[in-house]
This record gives C-alpha cells, sequence and structure tokens, in this order.
C-alpha cells in the first residue's frame, strides 16, 4: 500500500495512513446488455475511507477507458496501449457479469499481470459460471441438486415437464423458461438455444427460493441472513424482469422498483433450516475452490423443506444495491468495514510456487 501524508491542519503534526490502492473492473466486450449491467453496479460501489479508487471500462467495440471516476474516463484506447497507463495498483475490484468478464479479465490482471483480485479465482469462476459443472461439483460433496439433463441441439430429451429450461452459462434468468407441459418444450429449447450451445433442463421444485451468501471473516465462513423471493403460483420463478427494468432496446436499465416477485430479507426460516441452507452453502464454497465471498440460489421443497441448490453466483460488487450488502445491513454489519476488511486482506495475497502449479498466501 502508498503512504500518503495528511496535515490536520497547520498546527498539528504530520499523520501517516495507509491508502489502499482500488482498481474497479467495469464494463464487457461481449454486449450492450452486459456492459450497461456492469456500469449500473460500479456506479453504486462503496468508497471506504482509506481507499484511491480507480476505474478501468472495457467496451464491446474492445477498446478500454481509464480514469478515476466513471465521469472522467479518458479516451478509448486498445488493451495493449491500456496496460502500460495503469497506475500504481494494490488490488482489483471486478464489477464484470458476462462470462469473460467473470473468467479471462480476472485471469489476466491476477495470473498474468500479478496484482490480486478480490472474490474467486478465474478457475473458480470458470466452474461456477457453468450451471451444469457446478452441479456435479457440489453434488459429489453432498448438496443436493435436481434431476437434471444437459442438452445439445439434436439430442433427444428425456425429462418430463414441470422442468425448468436454462443456458448452462447465462446469469439475470436469460433465457430462462418453466414449461408445464409439452406443447412449450420446443419454443423453451429454441429461446435457451438462442443465447447458448448447451442447455440444462431440470425438474420444476415447487416451493419457496432463498438466497444465500458465504464471506470469508478471519478465517471463518460466516453466513449472513438470507433472502427470500416470494414466488407465487402465478409467478413460480423469478424473471429477468424481476432483476432488471429492461430499456426499449434489451438492456439493463436499473433494478426494479416494485419486482413481480418480491425480495424480503432476512428471510423468515426456521433454525433447522437456516442450518440447513448455510452448511449447503458452506460445502458448495469448498467443493467450488471460492474465494472471499459466494452467493447461491436455492429451492426449498414444499412438501419434505429440502433444500436443492440451483446455482452459484459468484460475483458482490460492494454496493448498496448488491445482495450481500443487503444481507449485511440485515445484519447489522457496516457494509465500508466488512468491505475494506476483504479489499485489504485480498491486496495481501501473495503467489507462492506449489509444484507446477501457484496458490495463494
Amino acid at each position: 500500500m502508498k503512504l500518503e501524508i495528511i496535515n490536520q491542519n497547520q498546527h498539528s503534526s504530520s499523520a501517516i495512513i495507509p491508502t489502499l490502492r482500488v482498481l474497479h473492473l467495469a464494463g464487457s466486450c461481449v454486449s450492450d446488455f452486459y456492459y450497461n449491467l456492469s456500469i449500473l453496479y460500479a456506479k453504486e460501489v462503496v468508497q471506504p475511507v482509506g481507499v484511491s479508487s480507480y476505474y478501468a471500462v472495457v467496451h464491446p467495440d474492445g477498446l478500454w477507458q481509464l480514469g478515476t471516476s466513471l465521469d472522467s474516463l479518458s479516451e478509448k484506447m486498445s488493451l495493449q496501449d491500456m496496460t502500460p497507463r495503469l497506475p500504481q495498483i494494490d488490488v482489483v475490484v471486478p464489477h464484470m457479469f458476462c462470462f469473460p468478464g467473470m473468467t479471462s479479465f480476472r485471469a489476466f490482471f491476477e495470473d498474468i499481470l500479478g496484482i490480486p483480485v478480490v472474490g474467486s479465482p478465474s478457475h473458480c469462476t470458470s466452474l461456477a459460471t457453468n450451471k451444469a459443472q457446478t452441479r456435479s461439483v457440489v453434488s459429489a460433496s453432498g448438496v443436493r441438486v435436481a434431476n437434471a439433463q444437459q442438452l445439445r441441439r439434436g439430442d433427444t430429451l428425456t425429462m418430463k415437464p414441470p422442468f425448468v429450461v436454462k443456458p448452462t452459462s447465462e446469469d439475470n434468468s436469460l433465457g430462462v423458461t418453466l414449461v408445464w407441459d409439452e406443447s412449450q418444450i420446443e419454443a423453451a429449447l429454441d429461446k435457451g438455444f438462442e443465447l447458448d450451445e448447451t442447455l440444462l433442463v431440470e425438474d420444476y421444485i415447487p416451493g419457496r427460493e432463498l438466497r444465500v451468501a458465504v464471506v470469508e471473516r478471519e478465517g471463518k465462513l460466516q453466513v449472513l441472513p438470507m433472502i427470500e423471493y416470494l414466488v407465487t403460483e402465478e409467478h413460480p420463478i423469478r424473471t429477468v424482469h424481476d432483476k432488471l427494468e429492461l430499456q426499449s432496446d434489451g438492456t439493463p436499465g436499473k433494478q426494479p422498483e416494485k419486482p413481480t416477485v418480491k425480495p424480503i430479507c432476512p428471510a423468515n426460516v426456521t433454525p433447522e433450516l437456516f442450518e440447513k441452507l448455510g452448511n449447503a452453502a458452506k460445502t458448495a464454497h469448498i467443493a467450488l475452490g471460492c474465494r472471499d465471498y459466494s452467493l447461491y440460489d436455492f429451492r426449498v421443497h414444499a412438501e419434505t423443506n429440502e433444500p436443492y441448490l440451483l446455482e452459484a453466483g459468484l460475483f458482490w460488487t460492494f454496493g448498496k444495491i448488491s445482495m450481500i450488502t443487503r444481507m449485511l445491513q440485515a445484519d447489522g454489519q457496516s457494509l465500508e468495514d466488512v468491505v475494506l476488511e476483504l479489499w485489504s486482506t485480498a491486496a495481501g495475497r501473495t503467489r507462492v510456487a506449489c509444484g507446477s502449479l501457484f496458490k495463494w498466501n
């Protein structure tokens, strides 16, 4: 960390305080949808005392901008021109949701440039971004998942409705359809294949939907108060419209003020159910190789009260509108204190040789 000298006043002595130099990584080279989604969250990032922020933003055309805020960015430039212009940075905080943003760009900054990244490493996010692979890994560690089939074009579907069709590597419920009868199957598959070459067809679990977060604090896995999404018979699953207000061109504008499926935090769960969900989330966190924090969606079966993991979301943009932030606030914790702790811990990680691999201390 850089040390800055700050004069308290002309009569007092100088005080030396550490400044954590943070690079906020935002935008997307994939689409306007993911670019706007990233910027929406990056605008809301908390700025704890003792942090000096810088921004690197990539656009769908592949060009980059740099600046001390999103309102004061440079002219566009190539990645080759951008890299040598980066200032001294202690840690990277990613605010990207597209597949390269969740994977390749994390690897570039951490593994190639050698700057620690807050959150899970790229090999972990690559795994968790694929819903089918996530299911396989967590179920092998004892986390319950629904019966499912992975499907490519031309494959024979063996599942029977009701089931949910979803692209394996998309987020925010893009391309997701709940199929109640066979007449809806063709349209649901066509919708999914528009976004991904591989689909996950998964048994529909009737019951409650809850989101569970795990945060690493002082070497321990902490489970925060949970969020419940109040699904109903009319709206049994969440759609993209419950998560984002879409503009006329289909790009995200903001979070909806009155989503059809309303979230509540903290969720009203019994101690027994909280323990079941918390243990499943912590098991998934370890099985996937997560770091710093992780987030999971579960369905709790209406008849058996058993939780089924739907997917992992290894993102937290550290803003007021983020889900983990809402959970922290419901727990009475200070967002600024937790964020500064996690960022500072990440900045202190160093790579050490480990056979043919590297690991982080």
